[in-house]
């Protein structure tokens, strides 16, 4: 089996109308909406489903409020769904709906599922740059568009318990065949699935340390004034930024976060770190620094 990439990821949500709107601000392609719920997707053909929190249908949750209610990673194969559904069925419930979706939960209890990834080609357009004598545009300007629109999900990140941290990220290394980034004592694991070179589709987030919920989304924009622009127009919407701008030390990306009315924050990013199975884990006993430069003093921790 090889987990290529994030494939649905479903919200329960209070406020459908607002959180529908904010979803449109993101950037993200409305397919259908409603009062009962809304699907969107990413340029990569991702799926957004909000569905509202009292839906009898959506995974339970520890969560109180809006947030998650579940991930589903993109397989490459019916074989690869078979195998995944042999190798967690020895010691949890898997279940199999009408749609050819697999739905279990992971070691630290939050709904996971898996299905075949339907990927369509984003087709970014080339960004020209001219630094010094690298001149890749001449006779031209290079006006952003002024607004964003995400190419695909790039990762998730959940907060976790600190008792018990590296047997949650064991479960998807040794389970899932995920792939190890960064590690450190003090904050976290940084993971990749199998068909990903992302520095991280997947971050166990354990500095708090003290309950289990989501985090944050990220988002993979075309390049920084995308997310810039993005960034701007989430604010002028009436969105709160909590983070950033900035570029993180860990993956070395750019980024930009946001409260979401759906759950949790939600983050722009771009120019992530990339990694082969050439790469060595590191282990820090204390993470490097937050950001190597960001606006304002805002360090997202929670």
């Amino acid at each position: 089996m090889t987990v290529l990439r994030i494939e649905t990821v479903t919200y329960g949500v209070d406020d459908m109308p607002a959180c529908i709107a904010f979803m449109e601000n993101w950037g993200l392609e409305k397919l259908e909406g409603g009062a009962a719920g809304a699907d969107f997707r990413t340029r990569e053909n991702q799926r957004i489903l909000l569905r509202k929190s009292d839906d009898t249908a959506l995974p339970a949750t520890e969560e109180d409020g809006p947030t998650v209610r579940e991930v589903i990673w993109g397989v490459d194969s019916p074989e690869g769904l078979s195998a995944v559904a042999a190798e967690l069925s020895s010691d949890r419930d898997i279940r199999e709906d009408g749609a050819a979706t697999l739905h279990a939960r992971d070691d630290s209890g939050f709904a996971i599922g898996f299905a075949l990834a339907d990927i369509a080609p984003a087709d970014p357009p080339e960004v020209a740059l001219n630094f010094h004598e690298d001149i890749r545009r001449i006779n031209a300007d290079n006006w952003p568009a002024e607004r964003a629109t995400p190419l695909r999900i790039g990762h998730a990140v959940y907060s976790i318990r600190r008792e018990g941290n590296r047997c949650a990220a064991q479960f998807y290394m040794e389970r899932l065949n995920f792939r190890l980034s960064d590690r450190s004592e003090d904050g976290g694991t940084f993971l990749r699935c199998e068909g990903s070179n992302f520095h991280h589709t997947l971050f166990l987030f354990h500095r708090q340390g003290t309950r289990n919920y989501f985090n944050h989304l990220a988002f993979e924009m075309p390049s920084f004034d995308e997310i810039m622009t993005g960034g701007s127009h989430m604010k002028k919407s009436g969105a709160v930024s909590v983070s950033g701008p900035g570029r993180h030390s860990l993956g070395s990306n750019w980024f930009w976060y946001f409260e979401n009315p759906c759950g949790g924050n939600i983050e722009y990013f771009a120019d992530m770190d990339r990694m082969n199975d050439d790469w060595q884990p590191r282990y820090w006993e204390q993470s490097p620094p937050y950001a190597r430069w960001m606006l304002g003093d805002d360090v997202l921790t929670g």
